[in-house]
């Protein structure tokens, strides 16, 4: 019975070992899981603080936009008069044109009558 005794200490022994080794390498497996997980988590962390650094960009660029158009609607609102005002000071140097026009067709005409009214004169002085 002693030898019986031998052989099944020797295969617990044998099993122990076996336990231990399966024990440290998952131990070992686990610890380097472990390790990873945790540069998955930083890595995540890193990822979530640059979501949050682009949605603070998009807001600014969102803002940005609304001062654009907001500036892009007074600009049309300048432009707009602008226009009405050339539109104006056109119309009134359209109208000084042509008073300048009359008044000069005005003055031919009265330069014309002198013309003919001198040469009236000079050729009834001309025996």
């Amino acid at each position: 019975m002693k030898d019986d005794d031998k052989n099944t200490q020797q295969m617990i022994e044998a099993l122990f070992a076996r336990l231990d080794e399966w024990g440290a390498k998952y131990a070992a497996e686990l610890a380097s899981v472990r390790t990873d997980l945790e540069e998955i988590r930083k890595d995540i962390r890193g990822l979530q603080k640059g979501q949050d650094e682009l949605r603070a960009g998009q807001e600014e660029l969102r803002a940005a936009a609304a001062e654009l158009r907001a500036g892009q609607q007074d600009l049309r609102k300048g432009y707009e008069q602008l226009r009405n005002d050339l539109n104006t000071g056109l119309r009134r140097v359209a109208g000084k044109i042509e008073i300048l026009n009359d008044n000069m067709l005005t003055m031919k005409a009265d330069i014309r009558d002198l013309e003919v009214r001198v040469e009236k004169l000079e050729s009834e002085r001309l025996p």
